[in-house]
């Protein structure tokens, strides 16, 4: 079970999470932050120490997604 949260619950969570943070506080780097902060928790009350990579790949992620957001709306039409 906590393999298929590991590998495909979790990612679709940040996913989402993240498209609806950067749209929610309109800032970059909110999101990633609280997803830092959520997993690390996570590691250290649910899972072992094991779990820390895990929490450092959500997290870029997450930052990964803000930021693709961010430049697709800062970025202007051409028309």
């Amino acid at each position: 079970m906590e393999f298929l949260l590991v590998l495909i619950v979790y990612p679709i969570f940040v996913i989402l999470a993240s498209v609806f943070g950067y749209f929610l506080f309109r800032k970059w780097f909110v999101f990633p932050s609280i997803t830092l902060i959520v997993f690390l928790i996570l590691t250290i009350f649910v899972y072992n120490t094991s779990f820390l990579i895990w929490a450092i790949i959500y997290t870029v992620m997450s930052l990964i997604f803000s930021l693709i957001i961010d430049y697709f709306q800062k970025k202007e039409p051409q028309y």
